[in-house]
């Protein structure tokens, strides 16, 4: 006669606890906060669409509290780097504004004022055409820093910061135009509000290096409204490319993609002639006004 195979004298029936693991109890302890964190910044935000690129993202800030912020964010970064920024009659920094004066005139040109504000959102209104209203007054301010870095940053509010470190490669009035377009199309797609930056290590993520390819591309139509040769810009790119020393690696762990991806995305055949396009009419707007003051 078979005997029926006995149990052991005692059966788990619940699965190995988590907590006791100190690599599992570290990551939830980080984590945690982080997720509790966006989860209330994603019920508050609000939704937006690019210009240019059409991208919906998801914003932080109205328009007029990014400004306020931006203000008073950018004062309290002048107060420490104050004895770094190069005064208003230093050459390099009147070069520098004067061009940003023309790239203003580009954002201006590209993005009248009839953009959607806040109050459109706020009372529900479907928004189908992108958001430009946050660059309705907005109080531009541009600052050279005497620093080695080859670097230039934007904030919140229209603020654009170029390192003489930076300038000393710029050989021509489009490639710094290039620079500052590109941090000037952070502003008008509203980079700095974004939800996602909200993520712990947002950079060393693909969202980040996105965010600089929508720059390149907004930046490149900005630089070619003020008037300067968007050609100058594939080139500008792979030429700091080797001054940096950046590789391909920089497309998988980088804070931005590499030169070689950034030459390739703004030379893309449709993006180029949009470009090309809009410095001829900029070009014959300008010789006109010339020709009829």
């Amino acid at each position: 006669m078979a005997h029926a195979r006995s149990l052991p004298a005692v059966v788990s029936r619940s699965r190995p606890r988590w907590y006791p693991n100190p690599w599992k109890v570290a990551a939830a302890v980080v984590v945690l906060p982080y997720a509790a964190k966006f989860s209330i910044f994603a019920a508050i935000s609000q939704k937006e669409t690019v210009p240019y690129t059409n991208r919906a993202h998801r914003v932080l800030l109205t328009s007029s509290e990014e400004r306020e912020f931006g203000d008073e964010d950018f004062n309290d970064w002048k107060k420490k780097r104050g004895k770094d920024i190069l005064g208003p009659s230093d050459l390099r920094t009147v070069l520098v504004r004067r061009i940003a004066s023309d790239i203003i005139h580009g954002v201006r040109r590209l993005f009248p004022n009839n953009g959607i504000h806040d109050d459109d959102v706020k009372q529900g209104k479907v928004v189908m055409r992108p958001q430009t209203g946050h660059l309705n007054d907005l109080n531009w301010e541009v600052m050279v820093v005497e620093d080695d870095k080859v670097r230039a940053f934007s904030s919140k509010g229209g603020k654009i910061v170029i390192h003489t470190g930076y300038l000393k490669h710029l050989k021509t009035d489009a490639e710094i135009a290039t620079v500052i377009g590109h941090e000037a199309a952070h502003v008008v797609a509203r980079h700095s509000m974004e939800l996602l930056r909200s993520i712990p290590f947002y950079k060393l993520m693909p969202f980040s290096r996105r965010a600089e390819l929508e720059a390149d591309h907004i930046g490149l139509m900005i630089m070619a409204a003020a008037g300067f040769d968007p050609r100058v810009a594939p080139e500008f790119r792979k030429k700091i490319g080797e001054i940096i020393g950046d590789t391909k690696l920089m497309d998988y762990i980088g804070t931005h993609p590499s030169s070689e991806t950034r030459s390739r995305m703004l030379s893309r055949k449709e993006v180029m002639e949009e470009a090309l396009e809009l410095y001829k009419q900029e070009q014959n707007t300008m010789s006109s006004i010339l020709i009829n003051p």
